[in-house]
């Protein structure tokens, strides 16, 4: 889920609320499990390792069977997710338009013909002139997706919630496109990094895993039970001390100082770059063992909320943080 920007330190609860929702459109990564099914094709085309025949069809996220008649050359994404899976699945050419949100690979907005400002509520108009033949969304809202396919351009909807689903959303993507096989190696280096932090958190003691709080906003609100970033904190070997909510939720300072995390995560360096000497001069906080034993750490927050190729990498800043000695 890419973030907005351009929140202040000092917003309201509400508008925190209203960014966190944008937030999580953006990226696709929303905190309600998506309707997912098998994977179906309707005797119109296939994906091997090696090509897509057209025409393909799918069933996406919204449940929707989606049919791709010829392969995409002129694609328009509104997933600053997606949009890293294709780049990194070699189709920079294909992509003709991106939103304001897409900031990786780097220049990614120099390489496409328009970035579009509101991608929540796309113009329609302006998707028209870019003539695309592929269209892809995320966690919009049902107005939005129905007045897009109704332009009768193919449109697929990816919203993984978890790593699994990633990488499932990774490879439908590389069938769409006609390229199953890099999306394959694409995931096959993800799940290899994925099961070698699984080895080395694995020798980890239960009593020596360490609590970890994550502030994705100096008013607390943190990711409960539920979240992608819980699953990446618990994947990584740490247990999250906001387990006991489910979602999104605002912690207050009481709680956070009674249940101790050994480790703070914040994700917000980004637009507040003393976001961690903040924390670590919190009034109250100074007996928080995360303090006392200086282990307020930045995280990325693009590369730990946008489930993409860099998600394991993600995982992998969260795990080599908690235990370095496991990484050297």
């Amino acid at each position: 889920m890419s973030t907005n920007k351009t929140f202040r330190k000092n917003s309201g609860s509400i508008l925190f609320i209203l960014s966190l929702i944008l937030m999580l459109a953006l990226a696709g990564c929303g905190t309600a499990p998506p309707k997912t099914t098998p994977e179906k094709n309707a005797g119109t085309g296939t994906a091997s390792a090696q090509q897509t025949t057209y025409p393909f069809t799918l069933k996406d996220d919204s449940g929707t069977e989606v049919t791709i008649p010829a392969e995409p050359k002129r694609i328009v994404s509104f997933v600053p997710s997606s949009t890293e899976t294709l780049f990194a699945l070699g189709l920079e050419g294909k992509v003709v338009a991106v939103t304001k949100y897409d900031d990786y690979p780097q220049g990614v907005q120099q390489k496409v013909e328009y970035v579009f400002e509101d991608s929540l509520h796309p113009n329609t108009e302006q998707i028209l002139k870019l003539n695309p033949d592929l269209i892809i969304l995320g966690m919009h809202d049902e107005k939005t997706i129905t007045a897009i396919r109704n332009l009768k351009i193919p449109v697929v909807v990816f919203n993984p919630q978890n790593l699994d689903s990633t990488y499932q959303t990774i490879e439908k993507l590389g069938q769409v496109t006609n390229k199953p096989e890099q999306a394959k190696k694409i995931v096959s280096a993800m799940k290899e990094k994925e099961q070698n932090i699984a080895q080395k958190v694995a020798t980890v003691k239960e009593a020596d895993r360490l609590n970890v709080f994550v502030e994705v906003d100096p008013n607390l609100f943190t990711p409960g039970a539920g979240t992608f970033l819980d699953q990446l904190v618990t994947k990584a070997g740490g247990i999250n001390i906001a387990h006991d909510v489910t979602g999104w939720a605002q912690y207050r300072s009481e709680q956070v100082i009674s249940k101790n995390p050994q480790v703070i995560f914040d994700t917000y360096s980004y637009y507040q770059k003393n976001a961690k000497e903040e924390i670590l001069s919190r009034q109250g906080w100074q007996n928080i063992e995360a303090v006392k034993n200086q282990r307020v750490i930045d995280l990325d927050s693009d590369m730990l909320t946008r489930p993409g190729p860099r998600i394991t990498d993600g995982l992998e800043s969260i795990a080599k943080a908690l235990y370095p000695d496991l990484f050297k």
